[in-house]
Protein backbone atom coordinates (compact mmCIF):
# COMPACT_ATOMS: atom_id res chain seq x y z
CA UNK A 1 0.00 0.00 0.00
CA UNK A 2 1.37 3.42 -0.98
CA UNK A 3 1.96 6.04 1.67
CA UNK A 4 -0.68 8.71 1.88
CA UNK A 5 0.18 12.40 1.69
CA UNK A 6 -0.22 12.71 5.46
CA UNK A 7 2.39 10.01 6.03
CA UNK A 8 4.82 11.91 3.76
CA UNK A 9 4.61 15.18 5.71
CA UNK A 10 7.58 14.54 8.00
CA UNK A 11 9.97 13.22 5.30
CA UNK A 12 8.97 16.12 3.03
CA UNK A 13 9.45 18.65 5.82
CA UNK A 14 12.84 17.15 6.69
CA UNK A 15 13.91 17.36 3.04
CA UNK A 16 12.79 21.01 2.81
CA UNK A 17 14.59 21.94 6.03
CA UNK A 18 17.79 20.20 4.90
CA UNK A 19 17.61 21.99 1.56
CA UNK A 20 17.11 25.38 3.26
CA UNK A 21 19.86 24.68 5.82
CA UNK A 22 22.42 23.72 3.18
CA UNK A 23 21.44 26.66 0.97
CA UNK A 24 21.85 29.01 3.93
CA UNK A 25 25.33 27.62 4.69
CA UNK A 26 26.40 28.13 1.08
CA UNK A 27 25.07 31.71 1.13
CA UNK A 28 26.86 32.53 4.41
CA UNK A 29 30.16 31.16 3.08
CA UNK A 30 29.77 33.09 -0.18
CA UNK A 31 28.98 36.30 1.73
CA UNK A 32 31.98 35.90 4.04
CA UNK A 33 34.29 35.39 1.05
CA UNK A 34 33.95 39.04 0.00
CA UNK A 35 35.88 42.20 0.72
CA UNK A 36 32.69 43.69 2.16
CA UNK A 37 32.53 41.07 4.95
CA UNK A 38 36.16 39.99 5.52
CA UNK A 39 39.45 41.85 5.79
CA UNK A 40 41.47 41.42 2.60
CA UNK A 41 45.25 41.78 2.30
CA UNK A 42 46.26 38.92 0.00
CA UNK A 43 42.72 37.46 -0.10
CA UNK A 44 43.76 34.33 1.77
CA UNK A 45 41.59 34.94 4.84
CA UNK A 46 38.49 35.68 2.75
CA UNK A 47 39.21 32.52 0.74
CA UNK A 48 39.56 30.30 3.81
CA UNK A 49 36.01 30.22 5.23
CA UNK A 50 34.80 26.69 5.75
CA UNK A 51 31.78 24.75 7.01
CA UNK A 52 32.22 21.31 8.50
CA UNK A 53 30.79 18.91 11.07
CA UNK A 54 33.54 19.60 13.64
CA UNK A 55 35.17 22.81 14.81
CA UNK A 56 37.31 24.47 12.16
CA UNK A 57 41.00 24.45 13.08
CA UNK A 58 43.06 27.52 12.26
CA UNK A 59 46.06 25.79 10.73
CA UNK A 60 46.74 27.03 7.19
CA UNK A 61 49.66 29.42 6.62
CA UNK A 62 49.36 31.88 3.76
CA UNK A 63 52.97 31.09 2.79
CA UNK A 64 51.97 27.50 1.96
CA UNK A 65 49.28 28.28 -0.62
CA UNK A 66 49.47 29.86 -4.05
CA UNK A 67 48.62 32.46 -5.34
CA UNK A 68 48.50 34.08 -1.88
CA UNK A 69 52.11 33.19 -0.98
CA UNK A 70 53.38 34.98 -4.11
CA UNK A 71 51.20 38.02 -3.45
CA UNK A 72 52.51 38.30 0.11
CA UNK A 73 56.11 37.72 -0.98
CA UNK A 74 55.97 40.34 -3.77
CA UNK A 75 54.35 42.91 -1.49
CA UNK A 76 56.91 42.26 1.26
CA UNK A 77 59.82 42.75 -1.18
CA UNK A 78 58.43 46.12 -2.22
CA UNK A 79 58.15 47.26 1.39
CA UNK A 80 61.51 46.16 2.82
CA UNK A 81 63.25 48.74 5.03
CA UNK A 82 65.77 50.92 3.14
CA UNK A 83 69.44 50.88 4.40
CA UNK A 84 69.69 51.32 8.15
CA UNK A 85 65.96 52.02 8.66
CA UNK A 86 64.10 49.89 11.17
CA UNK A 87 61.25 47.67 10.12
CA UNK A 88 57.96 49.56 10.06
CA UNK A 89 54.56 48.23 9.29
CA UNK A 90 53.35 49.34 5.92
CA UNK A 91 49.85 50.67 5.51
CA UNK A 92 49.70 49.82 1.84
CA UNK A 93 47.93 46.74 0.58
CA UNK A 94 48.83 44.54 -2.35
CA UNK A 95 47.15 45.74 -5.53
CA UNK A 96 46.22 42.23 -6.61
CA UNK A 97 44.47 40.32 -3.79
CA UNK A 98 42.78 37.09 -4.89
CA UNK A 99 39.56 35.84 -3.32
CA UNK A 100 38.88 32.27 -4.42
CA UNK A 101 37.02 30.13 -1.87
CA UNK A 102 39.18 27.09 -1.17
CA UNK A 103 36.49 24.80 0.27
CA UNK A 104 33.13 23.52 -0.95
CA UNK A 105 30.68 22.78 1.83
CA UNK A 106 29.54 19.19 2.24
CA UNK A 107 25.87 18.37 2.68
CA UNK A 108 24.68 18.75 6.26
CA UNK A 109 21.74 17.44 8.25
CA UNK A 110 19.93 20.40 9.83
CA UNK A 111 19.32 18.36 13.01
CA UNK A 112 23.04 17.90 13.59
CA UNK A 113 24.17 21.44 12.74
CA UNK A 114 27.59 22.51 11.55
CA UNK A 115 30.52 24.77 12.37
CA UNK A 116 31.48 27.73 10.19
CA UNK A 117 34.97 29.07 10.72
CA UNK A 118 38.13 30.23 9.05
CA UNK A 119 41.05 27.90 8.48
CA UNK A 120 43.71 30.63 8.10
CA UNK A 121 46.34 30.39 10.83
CA UNK A 122 45.95 34.04 11.84
CA UNK A 123 42.15 34.20 11.65
CA UNK A 124 41.70 34.33 15.43
CA UNK A 125 43.45 37.72 15.39
CA UNK A 126 41.15 39.26 12.80
CA UNK A 127 37.85 37.56 13.63
CA UNK A 128 36.72 40.64 15.54
CA UNK A 129 37.16 42.85 12.49
CA UNK A 130 34.15 45.21 12.27
CA UNK A 131 33.15 43.84 8.84
CA UNK A 132 32.86 40.29 10.14
CA UNK A 133 31.09 41.41 13.31
CA UNK A 134 28.60 43.52 11.32
CA UNK A 135 27.89 40.64 8.97
CA UNK A 136 27.37 38.14 11.80
CA UNK A 137 25.28 40.57 13.86
CA UNK A 138 23.08 41.98 11.10
CA UNK A 139 23.24 40.11 7.83
CA UNK A 140 23.28 36.45 8.87
CA UNK A 141 19.75 36.82 10.23
CA UNK A 142 18.58 38.07 6.82
CA UNK A 143 20.31 35.15 5.11
CA UNK A 144 18.61 32.70 7.48
CA UNK A 145 15.23 34.37 7.01
CA UNK A 146 15.61 34.34 3.24
CA UNK A 147 16.52 30.65 3.09
CA UNK A 148 13.97 29.42 5.60
CA UNK A 149 10.95 31.42 4.49
CA UNK A 150 8.18 29.30 3.13
CA UNK A 151 8.44 29.01 -0.60
CA UNK A 152 5.10 29.42 -2.30
CA UNK A 153 4.45 26.37 -4.36
CA UNK A 154 1.28 25.27 -6.04
CA UNK A 155 -1.48 24.93 -3.47
CA UNK A 156 -4.86 23.29 -3.39
CA UNK A 157 -7.44 24.84 -1.12
CA UNK A 158 -10.52 22.94 -0.08
CA UNK A 159 -13.50 24.51 1.62
CA UNK A 160 -14.66 22.95 4.85
CA UNK A 161 -17.99 23.10 6.61
CA UNK A 162 -19.30 26.39 7.93
CA UNK A 163 -18.58 27.00 11.54
CA UNK A 164 -19.47 29.64 14.04
CA UNK A 165 -16.43 31.56 15.24
CA UNK A 166 -16.51 33.71 18.34
CA UNK A 167 -13.94 36.47 18.57
CA UNK A 168 -12.95 38.45 21.63
CA UNK A 169 -14.93 41.29 23.20
CA UNK A 170 -15.90 44.06 20.80
CA UNK A 171 -15.33 41.96 17.70
CA UNK A 172 -17.68 40.52 15.12
CA UNK A 173 -18.77 37.59 17.28
CA UNK A 174 -21.35 35.25 15.88
CA UNK A 175 -20.41 35.68 12.19
CA UNK A 176 -20.21 32.54 10.10
CA UNK A 177 -17.01 31.85 8.18
CA UNK A 178 -16.00 29.10 5.86
CA UNK A 179 -12.67 27.61 6.85
CA UNK A 180 -10.23 26.36 4.24
CA UNK A 181 -7.42 23.90 4.42
CA UNK A 182 -4.37 24.27 2.21
CA UNK A 183 -2.48 21.23 0.94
Amino acid sequence: MAKTDVENIMPDLDAQLNEAFNSMIGDVLADLATEANSPVFTGFLASSWRAQKTQVRQKDRVEDFEPWASIKSEHSKLNLPKGGQGWTRTKSKPSNPVIEPRFSPPTFDYRKGCFIGNQAEYSSYVIEDPRIAKYVKNDVKNTIDENFKEKKRGAIKLGTKKKKVYFGKGSRSGKKYTGTSEF
